[in-house]
C-alpha cells in the first residue's frame, strides 16, 4: 500500500507539473526534462510511469476532464427523464444543463490549469485532440443535441447543434477570455452574482428561442 501510495504521488506531480507547463507554454513546446525539472522528479519517473510524454499528455488531459466524464450531460438529464415531455419539465433541464456547464467551469476548487489546457487542445489537430473528441465533446453534444430535437422534432441536425453552441459558448468564452474580460470589469474574478446572472440569461435566452415556458 506505502509503495501504491507513492507511486500514486510521483505520477499525480508529473501530471501537475506537465499540465502547469502546457498551460502556460503549449504541449509542443513543454519537454521531459522540463516536467521532470518542475515536479523534482528524474527524467526516468516519466518513462517508468507513462511509458512516453505523449502517454503522459493523455493523462493529462484525463486528469483534467476528470469531472466532466464523471458527470456527463446524460447524467444531468437523468432526473427528468420521465416527464421529458412536458414543457416546464424540459425549462428546468435547460437550467441544469447551463448550471452544470457553469459550476464545472468556474469550480474555484478546480487547478487552474485545466481549462487552459482543454482550450489549447481544441485548437490543434492532434491525438489529444483526438482524444478529447471521443471521449468527452461527442457523446456530450450528441446527448444535448437528442435533448433539443426531442424539444422540437422538427430541428435539424445543425439546428439541434447551434442550440447546444448557444448554451456552451458564453461558458467557454468567460473561460477562455478571463483576463482580458476580468480586466475590463475590473475584478479580480467572477463573483457568484455575475455568474448567477449569466446563467439566467443563458437559460432564458434558450427558453424563448424553443418557446419554452421560464423556469421559476
Amino acid at each position: 500500500m506505502a509503495n501504491y501510495s507513492i507511486g500514486q504521488q510521483t505520477r499525480d506531480l508529473l501530471i501537475q507539473a506537465a499540465g502547469e507547463l502546457a498551460a502556460k507554454h503549449g504541449f509542443s513546446s513543454v519537454s521531459i526534462r522540463a516536467i521532470a525539472e518542475r515536479a523534482g522528479q528524474n527524467i526516468g519517473c516519466i518513462h517508468y510511469h507513462f511509458k512516453s510524454k505523449e502517454k503522459l499528455f493523455e493523462a493529462v488531459i484525463r486528469a483534467a476532464t476528470q469531472v466532466q466524464r464523471s458527470l456527463p450531460y446524460s447524467k444531468t438529464l437523468a432526473p427528468f427523464e420521465e416527464h421529458l415531455d412536458r414543457p416546464e419539465v424540459q425549462s428546468q433541464a435547460i437550467r441544469a444543463i447551463v448550471k452544470r456547464e457553469i459550476d464545472l467551469t468556474f469550480d474555484p476548487e478546480k487547478p487552474w490549469w485545466h481549462s487552459r489546457v482543454i482550450y489549447q487542445v481544441l485548437h490543434a489537430r492532434d491525438r489529444l485532440m483526438q482524444l478529447l473528441y471521443d471521449e468527452i465533446l461527442v457523446p456530450n453534444i450528441e446527448c444535448i443535441r437528442r435533448f433539443f430535437k426531442r424539444i422540437k422534432p422538427e430541428l435539424d441536425d445543425e439546428e439541434a447543434f447551434l442550440h447546444t453552441m448557444l448554451i456552451t459558448s458564453p461558458v467557454i468564452s468567460h473561460a477562455e477570455n478571463a483576463q482580458s474580460i476580468l480586466g475590463f470589469l475590473k475584478i479580480k474574478q467572477y463573483d457568484r452574482k455575475y455568474l448567477k446572472q449569466m446563467e439566467d440569461l443563458i437559460v432564458l435566452q434558450t427558453q424563448m428561442l424553443l418557446g419554452l415556458p421560464a423556469d421559476n
